[in-house]
C-alpha cells in the first residue's frame, strides 16, 4: 500500500501542517511508503515531501499518483471556497485511486451556512472520495446539512499522540522558565480569531496579583505593529516572552515546560496545540467556543476575568488524567481496507502492446 498526503507541510506550523508532518512521520515508522504534497509555502528539503510550485504542478503530479493507484488522502480548512475547489479537484472522479480527505477548520460551519452556492460546491467536491473525516461533530453536522451522507463521515480529532516529543529546549525558553513565576504559553497568529486581546487582558489581572507572572508567546505575528500596540494598551509589554516561531518540537519543549498553555480563540476546530498540552501532563485553559477534550479548563470566550480565574485554578489544581487520541492506527486501517475493497473490484486487463 502507497499513500499521499495532500496538504500544508511546515513551516509555517500551523494545525494542519502539523497533522499532516506527524501523520507522514507515523506512516513511516510503519514501513508504510507515504509521500507529501505540500500545498503550502513550502520550507527546507524534506525526504518524501514534494512541494507544489503552480497549479499545473500540482495537476500533473496528482494525476501521476493517481494513474499509479496511490491511496489519496487530502488535507484541508474548509473555510474558503479556494479550500473547495482544491478538494474538488483532488477528488475528481477517476480510476484506481481511493480517495479521503480531512476537514479541519472550526470556521467550517459558518462558512458553508453563509450561503447555499458555498454547500452545493461543498456536496459536488466531496462526491469523489470514499471517506470524509471530520474533525468535530459541529463539522460532521454542517457536512450532513450540505447533503453529504452521515454514513461517509468518520468524526476523529486530527491528532497524533503517539508523535508528541517534545524537543530540546532553546536558550529563551529556558531564561522565560528561570525568572516567571507562574510561566504561561499561547500559540499565536495574527488573525483576531486567536484572542491575543482577551489573553493580554487576562494577563494583566494576573500580573496585579502575581507581578512575575510571564506569558510565552509563540508563532508568527509577534513582530507586527499591531502586536505591540495591543500589548502597550493593555500593559502586558513587560510581561511578554516573544519567542517568534518555533520549530514544533520547540514548541512541545516550551508546553512541557510552561505552568499553564491558553487557548483564548474566539472560533476552534479541535485543536491540535490543546490536545499537545494535555497529553504533555499540562493543564491548559481554553474558551468554550467548540467542544474540547476531556480535562480543558475551559472560560467563556471574550471574558477576561474569568480566563484569569481559570488560569489560577488550573495552575492550583494541576492538569488532569487524560487519554489522547491518535489518529494514526485509525486512518492506517481506514487506508487498508479501501485499498482492499479497491484490489478485489478491479478485474484483470488485456495485455496491450
Amino acid at each position: 500500500m502507497r499513500v499521499l498526503l495532500i496538504g500544508d507541510y511546515p513551516p509555517p506550523h500551523g494545525g494542519v501542517a502539523i497533522h499532516v508532518q506527524q501523520l507522514h512521520q507515523f506512516l513511516r515508522g510503519r514501513d508504510i511508503e507515504a509521500k507529501v504534497l505540500d500545498i503550502g509555502k513550502g520550507g527546507r528539503p524534506v525526504p518524501d515531501v514534494l512541494p507544489v510550485q503552480s497549479l499545473a504542478g500540482f495537476g500533473l503530479r496528482l494525476a501521476g499518483f493517481l494513474s499509479a493507484g496511490w491511496t489519496v488522502h487530502v488535507h484541508t480548512s474548509g473555510n474558503n471556497t479556494k479550500s473547495w475547489l482544491m478538494a474538488a479537484a483532488a477528488g475528481a472522479p477517476g480510476p484506481r485511486a481511493p480517495r479521503v480527505i480531512t476537514l479541519h477548520s472550526g470556521l467550517l460551519p459558518g462558512f458553508l451556512a453563509g450561503s447555499r452556492a458555498r454547500r452545493a460546491l461543498a456536496r459536488a467536491a466531496l462526491a469523489g472520495y470514499a471517506r470524509v473525516v471530520a474533525v468535530s461533530e459541529a463539522v460532521k453536522e454542517a457536512l450532513v446539512g450540505c447533503g453529504v451522507a452521515e454514513e461517509k463521515i468518520l468524526v476523529l480529532p486530527a491528532f497524533c499522540a503517539s508523535q508528541v516529543k517534545p524537543g530540546l529546549l532553546t536558550a529563551a525558553v529556558e531564561l522565560a522558565r528561570t525568572r516567571r513565576r507562574p510561566l504561561l504559553a499561547m500559540a499565536h497568529h495574527p488573525s483576531p480569531v486567536y484572542g491575543r486581546k482577551v489573553m493580554f487582558r487576562a494577563l494583566r489581572l494576573l500580573a496585579d496579583e502575581h507581578p512575575d507572572v510571564g506569558l510565552a508567546v509563540f508563532g508568527p505575528g509577534t513582530r507586527a505593529p499591531e502586536f505591540a500596540r495591543d500589548a502597550r494598551e493593555a500593559r502586558v509589554a513587560a510581561h511578554l516572552e516573544d519567542l517568534g516561531e518555533l520549530e514544533h518540537d520547540e514548541a512541545l519543549g516550551l508546553l512541557s515546560r510552561c505552568d499553564a498553555f491558553i487557548r483564548p480563540t474566539t472560533h476552534d476546530g479541535d485543536s491540535i496545540s490543546v490536545r499537545e498540552a494535555l497529553t504533555l501532563g499540562v493543564p491548559c485553559v481554553a474558551s468554550d467556543v467548540c467542544t474540547r477534550p476531556e480535562g480543558t479548563y475551559l472560560f467563556r470566550a471574550g471574558q477576561a476575568p474569568e480566563l484569569a480565574q481559570r488560569i489560577l485554578q488550573a495552575i492550583a489544581e494541576g492538569p488532569a488524567q487524560v487519554s489522547s487520541p491518535d489518529a494514526g492506527p485509525v486512518l492506517l486501517e481506514l487506508y487498508e481496507a479501501l485499498a482492499s475493497s479497491r484490489l478485489s473490484n478491479e478485474r484483470p486487463m488485456a495485455a496491450t502492446y
